[in-house]
This record gives C-alpha cells, sequence and structure tokens, in this order.
C-alpha cells in the first residue's frame, strides 16, 4: 500500500545536510553542480524540432478523425499504428516525448480535448513502460490512450464547453461518450479488440463508483484502469470551464488519497515511479526561496528533480536561468510546491 507519508518524508540524513544550508545561497557560487545550457544546442534543437513534429501528427490525426466522426464515416486506424510504432521503436523517445511536450506550450493551445487525449497517451505510455510492458501492449495501450475518448466528438459543445457545473441531464449526455466511444471503435474489434473496451471502461473505478456499469476491482480491464488514471490527471493539472486546474504536485497529492477508493495502489505506486513526486512542468521553491521549474525526475531520488531555476527570493528573474540537479546537490532541496496563482506578477 502507498503511504503518503513514506513519500514525501525526507531522510533524515539529507534533511540534516539541507538544515547546514545557508538561505542565502544564490546559484553564483554554486556553478558546479548547474548543467551548461550550450552542450549539443543543435542537436538539442533539431530533437524538439522532430518532438514537436510527432505530437501535431498525432494532434492532425485526432482532428481528421473528428471531423470523420462527426460526418458519421469510418476513419484510418493504420496511421495512428505507424506513428505509434515509431514513438515505441526509437529508444527513449516516449521519455523525450513526455518531458518536451510537458514544459512546451503547443500542448496548450484552445483546443482542449485533442491536447488532452494527446496528454494522456504519453502518461498511459509512461505508466506501460513502468510495468515493463512488451512493445506489443505498449502499441495496444497507446492505440486506445489516443482513441479512448472519441465518443466526446459527438456531445454537443454548448455542453462540453459551458461555463459552470453541468446540470444533471447535461451530465448525463456527457457519459453517453463512453458508449458512443465503444460503438465507433468496434469497427477496429478484430485487430485491436481492446481500444473499444477501454473507451467504455474508462471511467470506471476500483469501488464501483464510475460509470456506465459500476465495474469494480479486477471487473475493469486494466488499459482501461491506467488510462483512468491519466485522464484523471491531466483533467486535474489543466484548466477547464467547471473547474480551475490544480498544480502538479496537488493534483499528485489528491491522487494518493483516493487509492484506497478510486485506482490501485499498484498503478499509483507506478504512475509516481514514473512521473515523480513533483511531475515535470511542477513549479518549486528551495530552500534558498528561490523558485524554478521541474524538467525532468530521478527514481532513486523522488524528492531531488533537476530544476530550471528562474526566480530569485524576491520573486524577480534570475539575470540568467540556471539548471541544477538536486540529486548531486549537498545542501539545496525542495521545501514546496508553488502554484501559477503563486507566483509574483513577474513570475
Amino acid at each position: 500500500m502507498v503511504k503518503y507519508s513514506d513519500i514525501i518524508r525526507i531522510p533524515v540524513k539529507e534533511r540534516e545536510e539541507a538544515e547546514k544550508a545557508d538561505s542565502s545561497l544564490h546559484f553564483s557560487a554554486l556553478n558546479g553542480f548547474g548543467l551548461s545550457s550550450n552542450v549539443n544546442t543543435l542537436n538539442e534543437q533539431k530533437e524538439a524540432e522532430n518532438i514537436q513534429q510527432l505530437y501535431s501528427a498525432f494532434a492532425h490525426y485526432l482532428v481528421e478523425v473528428r471531423k470523420q466522426v462527426n460526418n458519421n464515416k469510418s476513419f484510418d486506424i493504420k496511421q495512428a499504428v505507424d506513428t505509434m510504432n515509431h514513438l515505441l521503436n526509437t529508444p527513449d523517445l516516449i521519455e523525450k516525448f513526455y518531458q518536451s511536450t510537458t514544459l512546451s506550450s503547443y500542448n496548450n493551445n484552445e483546443d482542449y480535448l485533442i491536447s488532452h487525449m494527446i496528454n494522456v497517451l504519453i502518461y498511459s505510455l509512461k505508466i506501460g513502460t513502468g510495468l515493463k510492458y512488451t512493445v506489443d501492449k505498449l502499441l495496444e495501450l497507446g492505440l486506445a490512450a489516443l482513441t479512448y475518448d472519441i465518443g466526446f466528438f459527438k456531445i454537443p459543445e454548448n455542453i462540453t464547453r459551458k461555463n459552470g457545473k453541468l446540470t444533471e441531464s447535461e451530465f448525463n449526455t456527457v457519459k453517453r461518450h463512453t458508449e458512443i466511444g465503444k460503438n465507433i471503435l468496434s469497427q477496429f474489434h478484430a485487430e485491436h479488440p481492446m481500444i473499444s473496451r477501454v473507451a467504455y471502461e474508462h471511467h470506471e473505478r476500483k469501488n464501483g463508483s464510475g460509470y456506465p456499469l459500476g465495474l469494480k476491482d479486477n471487473e475493469i480491464c486494466e488499459y482501461a484502469t491506467i488510462i483512468g488514471l491519466a485522464d484523471t490527471f491531466d483533467a486535474m493539472i489543466h484548466n477547464r470551464p467547471h473547474r480551475k486546474a490544480l498544480a502538479q504536485y496537488f493534483s499528485v497529492k489528491e491522487l494518493i488519497s483516493s487509492k484506497n477508493s478510486l485506482f490501485p495502489s499498484r498503478f499509483i505506486k507506478t504512475f509516481l515511479d514514473e512521473m515523480g513526486i513533483f511531475p515535470v512542468g511542477s513549479y518549486v521553491r528551495l530552500n534558498n526561496m528561490e523558485t524554478g521549474r521541474v524538467i525532468s525526475n530521478t527514481k532513486i531520488h523522488p524528492l531531488k528533480p533537476t530544476v530550471n531555476m528562474m526566480f530569485n527570493s524576491r520573486g524577480e528573474r534570475l539575470p540568467e536561468e540556471t539548471i541544477i540537479k538536486l540529486e548531486g546537490h549537498p545542501v539545496l532541496y525542495v521545501t514546496g510546491a508553488v502554484s501559477k496563482e503563486d507566483l509574483s506578477p513577474e513570475q
């Protein structure tokens, strides 16, 4: 069983070392622990362009699928399979895709549903990787994650984009997207039997509180549980018409607190192993009161992420952003998460 107190507890030795740190430390004196931002700049730029092209390929595919679905026409699944295979068969691309899209702005466009489905794809593949899925299983999980919310394409926008709480009738209409998605994807059942089932079951929950059937525990297929977890997390960290976004850290905390009722502990643990206590994109404050953004994590030291330091203790932008790998730093550590609302106007 995953205990939140166990996860966030800082080892005594680390805490004792951290307490020796002067709160007035500045990064000008700590360059030895920074990572040069000029190393392999051209290669990194090329890699970022390739990842953006991959993101665009998934986005354009989903836009075309939505068009076909709204016109009651079938669509080609082979393009999704080919793009997914490219992602899965390129070493380390899942991790790079995750880090790049989480930190970039092109996944925050106005087309929330498209961005949301791609984000869920990325998180689901991360979890599947942590579960040691084979490439074949990752392919099926990825296809299911890319298409799981396809039924939403048939829900009226005056409901999906409504500001404020949905009425009971409107919510019942929204809930129909699971059955709509299952029916649309049933045409691919012969080659990909799981994708229609996942579309139908991704809102089922461990304690039976989900819909449409109120399934419990092992009655829910594993892919649907993974994608349901990824879907819940991404919905938490992005603004929606009826709910403001939570910071990633607080979303993680909320998911952990629900582990006994909504999702099995082993999936929560794998999620934490892969995403970290402070997921990529989180804003954190260090013990020197300076603020930065998490750009990568380590499974060995989840409380010691790599952080791009951006603002000093007064909320002023640092003259030069510095990347600090806390895992190798003797005195600096994260004191807590920072939400965007808590940042100063300049930040």
